[in-house]
């Protein structure tokens, strides 16, 4: 290694180590078959959601980022489904995470959800639950009880989205 890069590296190290000294930490709260933890979430419309392990709708809530190819993949069939299973006892939630605010709320826009969107600050809820990587959707039943977390693109999973969502209602 060249001498004059040390510095570098060394400024680099640092700041790593600031930076992970800086998230607040945060259980991962969300178990297969227990209650959904519960959270409140402030709408890109300025209204607020509350979820929580209690009974009520069945509830399909997609972490999203707007840089994830992934995620923007995955969104023609989160609207289908939604489509699909509107008017039933069902609410779609999309939650934004690992992005700035103002490029979730644009990518919400974009793609015209018909459904509810909100930024997750400090990815705390994503955290709660287990979440680290975007896409990833959780279903939740009409107890409040979760009963499955999907990893990854739901884009050729039609099949087997639409009969998670049967076992939720």
């Amino acid at each position: 290694m060249k001498p004059e890069s040390r510095p570098c590296l060394g400024t680099l190290l640092l700041c790593l180590t600031l930076l992970a000294g800086c998230q607040e930490s945060v259980d991962v709260q969300a178990v297969i078959g227990q209650p959904a933890p519960a959270f409140s979430l402030t709408l890109t419309d300025g209204k607020s959601m509350q979820v929580d392990g209690l009974p009520g709708n069945a509830r399909a809530i997609t972490f999203m980022s707007s840089w994830c190819p992934c995620s923007n993949e995955s969104i023609p069939l989160l609207k289908k489904m939604h489509a699909q299973f509107q008017g039933r006892d069902i609410d779609f939630l999309m939650v934004g995470i690992q992005d700035p605010e103002s490029k979730f709320t644009r990518f919400v826009a974009d793609y015209e959800l018909p459904f509810p969107a909100g930024y997750d600050q400090g990815n705390i809820i994503a955290r709660t639950y287990g979440i680290n990587a975007p896409p990833t959707t959780v279903f939740i039943d009409k107890n409040g009880t979760l009963k499955r977390i999907f990893y990854g693109n739901i884009k050729d999973m039609e099949a087997d989205v639409f009969q998670w969502v049967e076992e939720i209602l």
